[in-house]
This record gives structure tokens, C-alpha cells and sequence, in this order.
């Protein structure tokens, strides 16, 4: 199991959801100098991935002011966070953050998810909650870690 950066990002956005990707894709070329993916591959095959990034995007724009108080403070974002469907319940989403938090020990995070269920996944990988950000029919739940 190794965790890289990946210099070619079509490789990990094409597994993901089309929402996910359409998404991705119109804000890539404006954000990619300020984030990177990184993979958890084993056998040249990637298990798990997300993309980190150091700066604001368009689809933070609901809760700028909050992004920019993370960064700010030097947290980077952690977004887009996947893992294959044939690979799901076999540790790797855990496996990929845990090798991204032990890169650089001293770099915080935070993470927002629309997604309650997930919360106890952040929370066993070290996570806190923070507060839950409500804007129009939309909820997330932030982290920070």
C-alpha cells in the first residue's frame, strides 16, 4: 500500500460519481496550482483518494468566510474524498487518511460532509466536529483536525 500524489488527476476523477466529476471538472484548471490528489494504490491500483486543497474554491463560496478562517489558521481542505465501490469495507477510506495525516504530523485539516452517517468515520480517524453549517435547503457538518 502506498500513498502518492498523482500528476494525472483524470486517473482518480474518472472513478468518481458523474456529479462528483462535473463538479471537479469545472473548477479544475482554475484550482489544480492549489491542490493535489493523493491515492492509496496497491498493485499499481487505486483503493482510495481525495483531493487536498490549499485555497478557496467556487464550491466553498457557500460558507467562504468560514473556509477562509481554516485557512487562514494553515488547515488545508480535504475534499472529494472516494473510494471505489469494489474496494469499500476493507479499510482503505481509513488506510488514505490515516497515510495522509501521518505525512506531515504537524499539518492540520478540515472537511465538511453532507453526509451524517459519515461522521463517526471522521471522528475514529481523529476528527472533531465543529458545527454544522446550514445554508438554504443545504446541511454540512464541518471537521477540523
Amino acid at each position: 500500500m502506498i500513498l502518492k500524489i498523482l500528476k494525472n488527476e483524470s486517473s482518480f476523477i474518472d472513478l468518481l460519481p458523474l456529479e462528483w466529476q462535473e463538479g471537479i471538472q469545472s473548477i479544475w484548471k482554475k484550482n489544480k496550482e492549489h491542490a493535489l490528489i493523493y491515492v492509496l494504490e496497491q498493485d499499481n491500483e487505486i483503493c482510495a483518494g481525495g483531493i487536498v486543497f490549499s485555497a478557496l474554491t467556487p464550491e466553498m463560496e457557500v460558507y467562504k468566510e468560514e473556509a477562509r478562517y481554516w485557512f487562514l489558521k494553515g488547515y488545508l481542505y480535504i475534499g472529494y474524498v472516494w473510494v471505489p465501490e469494489d474496494k469499500r469495507n476493507k479499510n482503505y477510506g481509513s488506510l488514505w487518511l490515516k497515510n495522509l495525516l501521518l505525512r506531515d504530523p504537524k499539518q492540520h485539516y478540515w472537511l465538511t460532509t453532507e453526509e451524517q452517517q459519515l461522521r463517526y468515520f471522521y471522528e475514529k480517524a481523529g476528527f472533531t466536529y465543529v458545527k454544522t453549517m446550514k445554508y438554504q435547503d443545504l446541511e454540512e457538518e464541518l471537521f477540523v483536525y
